[in-house]
């Protein structure tokens, strides 16, 4: 989807997290810069609710931190 956006061939709804570059450098546009922020799904699956593994608990960590959440 990313791609076919960036070779001119189509339109899409992307998290911009991780994509604003691509904006900032003009290689996407943002259509609707007044459309209210829609909000993505993001979900963590690990063994165990209780005690996940160090590794998995930092990136959650960061990516909260990077969100706002």
């Amino acid at each position: 989807m990313l791609s076919a956006c960036l070779s001119g061939y189509g339109v899409a709804q992307i998290l911009a997290l991780g994509h604003e570059h691509l904006i900032e450098e003009g290689r996407l546009i943002d259509l609707f810069p007044d459309w209210p922020d829609e909000r993505f799904p993001l979900y963590a699956f690990h063994p165990s609710r209780h005690h996940p593994p160090a590794k998995t608990r930092a990136f959650l960590d960061l990516v909260i931190a990077l969100t706002g959440a």
